[in-house]
């Protein structure tokens, strides 16, 4: 099975990182939502891919500099409103498990973001990604906690790396993939995710070669694809692949997603205990996720 990963939410109809844009995505019937979280000045988590943003006639000034209230004023259009992390997880009540891969680029919004998902009864069950410190920081506190390292070098990351964070997931661009390095990645213990794969012909070359996810702006075409119902051409293809008929197919099952981020997981802790993960030169670094 590909997971569906809808980058921001369903960015072809709504704002991304907005609540409507992840409300039209998970009935779409993707299997996890990529949202950017920033901390305000206050502590709360929110939803917002800009780090500098600006009200209008005012100066631009950093997400972290700004309180809740502040961070408000930015937006004056409802459908854009910035939202907290706690109103998403709200969203989710009466699921399985919580259908988030969070990135988030500093330890203390990593930590703050944790913090209020084992307040919601999400604990250990979002998946996370950003810089390397960051996901440190968030294994030192969670043996449990789900990681995705994004990582766009020649063979899987470091042995020292992998044994400190013992991530689910390894991201990398499309571009980068091929079958030999998926097949590779997997047997270190690795499941495979790709982004931002927007073209139809390129998401059903990379599930044909193995990938365990896609990361998608074009909701509609990927979950038509990876769920086996395209039959029609995809917007904008002039190719004449096949793609899903028009409107949002129905949602997934609740925890079918959960299902499988738990049995990578366990692949993963089985290879890191077994010492198959091999490692690169040193002096390479991981690389920003999915944008």
């Amino acid at each position: 099975m590909t997971l569906s990963i809808a980058l921001r939410g369903d960015t072809a109809r709504f704002p991304g990182n907005t609540l409507p844009a992840l409300r039209s995505a998970l009935r779409a019937g993707v299997d996890l939502v990529k949202i950017d979280v920033h901390l305000t000045s206050d502590g709360y988590p929110v939803l917002v891919d800009e780090r500098v943003v600006a009200a209008p006639g005012s100066p631009p000034r950093q997400v972290g500099d700004l309180t809740l209230a502040e961070l408000a004023a930015t937006r004056d259009d409802v459908e854009r409103r910035v939202p907290t992390l706690m109103e998403v997880l709200a969203e989710f009540c009466g699921r399985d498990a919580s259908p988030l891969l969070i990135d988030v680029t500093s330890p203390e919004a990593a930590l703050a973001s944790d913090q209020v998902l084992r307040e919601h009864g999400f604990g250990d069950q979002a998946l996370f990604t950003g810089p390397v410190e960051t996901l440190q920081a968030l294994r030192a506190r969670s043996t449990g906690v789900r990681l995705m390292l994004a990582w766009e070098q020649p063979g899987p990351p470091p042995q020292e790396v992998a044994h400190a964070l013992r991530p689910t997931f390894l991201g990398t661009h499309y571009t980068l993939l091929d079958r030999e390095r998926v097949g590779e990645m997997h047997r270190q213990g690795y499941r495979v995710v790709a982004w931002t794969v927007n073209e139809f012909p390129e998401m059903a070359r990379l599930i044909g070669m193995g990938v365990d996810a896609l990361a998608t702006e074009r909701v509609d075409d990927l979950v038509s694809l990876a769920s086996g119902r395209a039959q029609e051409t995809p917007r904008g293809n002039p190719s004449g692949t096949p793609q899903g008929p028009p409107g949002a197919p129905p949602a997934a099952p609740a925890g079918t997603h959960q299902n499988t981020i738990d049995g990578a997981a366990q692949n993963a802790e089985q290879s890191i205990a077994q010492g198959t993960f091999q490692g690169v030169p040193q002096g390479t670094n991981p690389t920003p996720g999915p944008a």
